[in-house]
């Protein structure tokens, strides 16, 4: 019943379906059953009596179920709840913590949907409260080739990963470096955001959103569900030193003080930023698209 109520499109069907079997279930008591057998009257005082004698009983019978399962259940139990999350619900989520959250953590491979809608929004809530925000992203090493390789083997194993274009070593290199020079562009142009930015040598199928209020654990496919774990759970708890375990053996991207960002970047800008930061040798090395990446920084798609 929790899962029916806690979602808006199943609790709209619920209601529905229920109102509808009240009236199908009135009709045949009222109507149907009299006009089959006229022995069997209705009366308003017989059947008030009769739904306060129900209603009494069940309520009884509810309180204390209630507080026989409340006794009983353990105490882990409590602080350790989990929710699946639909694909469709994913989005909304992520979208409504980056409304209030103080902070924000990601812990993924491309950072597509942070770039796109996480550091924006942020952003944006600063503004509107005069607040900071505190943000932490780790991505994949873009100067680990073998790890770039592998990762992109593994989206195109996967069923999205059909779909142009192709993933590969460079792509992902590209997507890693365009978060990373977004990172970098509102640091420098939002004073209320501190950006902290980790490469990690090593990726997982999973992905964490770590907001104030809740973590969400996503995969990769867009059509595959989520996990939702809430801030005082214990799983919530874990997946916050699952982050902690991840950056000792994470390399810190380094800020560029003398970086200054002003609307979109262009060509010159990103070749100053990549240089700056020492991505221009991942580049230069592997020859990748400043096109892209530019694309990737000044109109990013969101995921979802």
């Amino acid at each position: 019943m929790d899962e029916i109520l806690s979602k808006k499109h199943y609790r709209q069907t619920f209601y529905t379906i229920t109102l509808l079997l009240l009236a199908l279930a009135s009709a045949l008591r009222f109507y149907a059953i009299p006009a089959l057998d006229p022995t069997v009257t209705f009366t308003t005082p017989s059947f008030l009596t009769s739904l306060l004698d129900n209603f009494i009983t069940s309520l009884i019978i509810t309180v204390f179920i209630g507080v026989f399962i409340f006794w009983l259940k353990p105490e882990i139990l409590n602080r350790s709840v989990i929710e699946v999350i639909e694909p469709k619900q994913i989005g909304k989520l992520l979208k409504k913590a980056t409304l209030d959250s103080k902070t924000w953590i990601y812990k993924g491979a491309c950072g597509r949907y942070t770039r796109a809608e996480t550091f924006p929004k942020l952003a944006e809530g600063a503004r509107n409260e005069g607040i900071g925000r505190d943000i932490a992203v780790y991505l994949l090493n873009p100067y680990n080739n073998t790890l770039c390789a592998a990762y992109a083997t593994y989206r195109r194993s996967l069923k999205s990963g059909k779909r142009a274009p192709l993933w590969t070593s460079q792509s992902v290199q590209e997507e890693i470096i365009s978060t990373a020079i977004s990172a970098l562009k509102y640091q420098s142009t939002e004073p209320l955001l501190r950006i902290k930015l980790f490469f990690v040598d090593g990726f997982s199928a999973f992905r964490l959103d770590i907001s104030d209020q809740y973590v969400i654990v996503t995969k990769e496919e867009p059509e595959a569900a989520a996990i939702r774990a809430d801030s005082g759970t214990y799983f919530y708890d874990s997946y916050k030193d699952d982050v902690r375990l991840t950056e000792r053996q994470a390399t810190e991207l380094k800020h560029c003080e003398k970086l200054q960002f002003n609307g979109e970047i262009s060509e010159e800008k990103l070749k100053e930023a990549l240089e700056c930061s020492g991505l221009d040798k991942i580049v230069t090395r592997e020859d990748l698209s400043l096109k892209k990446i530019l694309a990737n920084i000044n109109a990013p798609t969101n995921p979802y």
